[in-house]
């Protein structure tokens, strides 16, 4: 289940690592701890499996990058 947040909790994700759950082109799901989340990155496409950082919040979407 994707878990719905208002943008104020998301912002207590900043910093976290995650692992992608799709493909992220540039918007996909990643899991963090048991909660699966609606991302998007940078622009950069990232393949399903692997870890990335949530680096920012605007308004309602997680920004994450590669790591």
């Amino acid at each position: 289940m994707i878990r719905n947040l208002k943008s104020e909790s998301y912002k207590d994700l900043i910093g976290k690592i995650g692992v992608t759950q799709s493909e992220l082109n540039p918007e996909g799901a990643i899991q963090i701890d048991d909660e699966v989340y609606e991302v998007r990155t940078e622009g950069e496409q990232v393949d399903e499996g692997r870890g990335v950082k949530v680096v920012r919040v605007q308004g309602k979407k997680i920004i994450v990058r590669r790591v």
